[in-house]
């Protein structure tokens, strides 16, 4: 085993230090463009999907080079067990990722946090190790995909994917990657033998068969919907990009402006009052004789759904702010944020919950925005600050507590302030000071579907109008618009309600359930355990997106997908020449859990014509 591993080393350290070098070349390059860092989590993705694919790349070469008949003897053929064999070949391959991949990047790491400004927080550290781990998980990967003898037997590539890639804690996030190479280390170990097949081994099969019932599963639903907008797309009926949005829908008012949106809102409405506020609504007049109204009204787009977790390895959100030519970012470890000059690269020191020059740190990630009259706030998920331009300092303005969560979105309408939160709508007045809340609007529906809010002043108080649909096109059922008036006294009343109407059709909506119900809550269930930072929906239970309502025609597809997945197996295994034990187990299991299980069924257990065809012919490549 020693030796094969001190050969396999010998045999790529070419490669690896070639690698390590173009590597840490690139790296060093790219710093100078953008803070690697503290990028946007797009910047990041790219880095992980670069080297996965060099960690596939490597599985690709390596195995298939053993592959080949006569390699494959010699390899196999020997007095010391496979499982020997493949620990050599693994504990290589994680030594030359850890050189190529992992070096590099804590490299740039120390020569950031000694030799400049920047934040370099530990979690950054454990990012470089979350990239050596997942290329390493993409090598086992394709390790699996070049020994199986299924040319499906790729969609195993899927799982990484899903199962690590979470905007989770450090610790959480690594503990998912080292989970997940374990499973495909198992994978690979099944189809490490002579003969390569993991379908002559019930054991193996049926250890192979739950991780590709949900990379199968997964792919089923990110390929049909790709695939679905896509034509949406070409034929120009996207109704979200280039189509024209369905009347009363929720992409019709997504493209509304504040006053469209209030105006849209109270169309229908039976209070009296409706026709004089739509007509004081209209755009304005000023003095250079130009038409505006958006000194009375205000838009909340861009709602903040998730909010980064302390040690969160990449950056989520607006976790930095310029304040002339200092940048501010935010240091995990500090939980403050970190001043430097743009142009000078001078620090500017520390920026805490009292504002610049302050060390006392804030409870929770927060970020940082803009309101619609120009004022720069700081919201974390349970405080809300005014930054103070003259003497950067931070003003507290408004606290909640519990399950109760900041929405990020402040905006000021005539003397009024609006604060939302994932329960209310909060409304301050005035909005130059810090009083307690004139007036509470509670979110007729959970917060999680709601897709934007808009106010306007009129004669009689301010218009608040929410639209729910966010979480349509994902089978939620919570599309409305509801609007209400806060008038001078601070009461609140509802002025008009609209059903909108689904812009897709509802197999789609519906899609990651119908096509097999009990592997979408096994692939939701890490979503609703891991704390992502996600605001919840005030008063629902963790487990309710597992709850939500289907119409007929979905449960009709469901049901249909179950039978006809069950005839399926019951067709395959009888053509692949299994027992009945085995036979009843896999039919069960497509009964269960539909079109993935059928699928891995074909996979893992091909027809007996087919195997037996190639069977010959893998004997006569051997002999040559």
């Amino acid at each position: 085993m020693l030796d094969f591993f001190l050969a396999e080393l010998r045999r790529f350290r070419i490669g690896a230090a070639v690698y390590c070098l173009a590597n840490l070349a690139g790296l060093a390059m790219l710093q100078q463009i953008v803070d690697l860092p503290n990028g946007a989590v797009g910047l990041h993705v790219i880095m992980a999907g670069f080297y996965m694919l060099s960690g596939l790349a490597l599985a690709v070469f390596q195995f298939g080079s053993y592959r080949r008949p006569a390699r494959w003897i010699w390899l196999q053929h020997r007095p010391v067990h496979r499982a020997r064999i493949l620990a050599a070949l693994v504990l290589a391959a994680t030594l030359l990722i850890a050189v190529a991949v992992a070096l590099p990047l804590v490299a740039l790491l120390l020569a950031l946090r000694h030799y400049t400004h920047n934040v370099v927080d530990a979690r950054h550290f454990a990012g470089a190790a979350y990239l050596a781990l997942s290329a390493l998980a993409a090598w086992l990967a394709g390790g699996y995909t070049v020994l199986h003898r299924s040319r499906w037997a790729f969609i195993v590539l899927v799982l990484p994917v899903v199962l690590t890639m979470r905007l989770a804690t450090a610790a959480t996030v690594l503990g998912l990657t080292a989970a997940c190479a374990l499973v495909l280390l198992g994978l690979l170990y099944t189809v490490f033998r002579p003969n390569r097949s993991a379908a002559d081994d019930a054991v193996a099969t049926a250890a192979s068969a739950l991780p590709l019932q949900v990379c199968f599963y997964v792919g089923l639903v990110w390929a049909g919907s790709m695939l679905y907008q896509g034509g949406l797309l070409a034929t120009g009926n996207h109704p979200q990009v280039n189509g024209i949005p369905q009347a009363g829908g929720v992409a019709e008012a997504r493209r509304f402006v504040a006053a469209d949106a209030l105006k849209a809102g109270l169309a229908g409405s039976p209070d009296p009052r409706a026709a004089g506020w739509r007509t004081a609504l209209q755009p304005r007049t000023d003095a250079a004789g130009a038409m505006s109204n958006s000194h009375t009204v205000a838009s909340f787009r861009w709602i903040v759904y998730q909010y980064g977790v302390r040690g969160l390895m990449t950056s989520k959100g607006m976790e930095t702010f310029r304040d002339g030519e200092t940048l501010w970012t935010f240091s995990h470890d500090r939980m403050r944020f970190h001043g430097v000059n743009g142009r000078t690269r001078a620090d500017e020191g520390w920026f805490g919950t009292g504002g610049a020059g302050t060390r006392s740190p804030f409870v929770t990630v927060p970020v940082a925005e803009r309101d619609n009259a120009g004022g720069t706030w700081i919201v974390d998920a349970h405080d809300l600050y005014r930054i103070d331009e003259p003497g950067q300092r931070l003003q507290h303005v408004l606290h909640v507590d519990g399950q109760e969560q900041l929405g990020g979105r402040v905006g000021v309408v005539g003397g009024r302030m609006l604060v939302l939160t994932n329960r209310r709508l909060v409304v301050l007045t005035p909005a130059t000071t810090a009083p307690p809340a004139a007036a509470d609007v509670r979110l007729p529906l959970p917060y999680g579907d709601l897709e934007s809010m808009s106010a306007g002043e009129v004669p009689d108080g301010t218009l608040v109008t929410f639209v729910f649909g966010h979480r349509q096109a994902d089978g939620s059922s919570a599309s409305q618009q509801v609007t209400y008036l806060v008038d001078q006294s601070a009461r609140v009343q509802e002025v008009g309600r609209r059903a909108l109407a689904h812009d897709f059709p509802a197999l789609f909506e519906h899609r990651s359930w119908w096509v097999s119900p009990l592997l979408a809550a096994l692939v939701k269930l890490p979503d609703l355990l891991v704390d992502d930072g996600t605001v919840p929906d005030y008063g629902a239970s963790r487990f309710a997106p597992l709850l939500h309502e289907h119409p007929p025609v979905v449960w009709t597809a469901a049901l249909a997908a179950l039978l006809l997945s069950g005839a399926g197996a019951a067709w395959w295994t009888r053509r692949a020449g299994l027992g009945p034990r085995m036979r009843t187990a896999w039919c069960l299991a497509c009964l269960l859990l539909g079109v993935p299980a059928l699928l891995s069924l074909m996979v893992l257990q091909p027809r007996r014509g087919v195997a037996t065809a190639a069977a010959p012919a893998r004997m006569e490549a051997m002999k040559t």
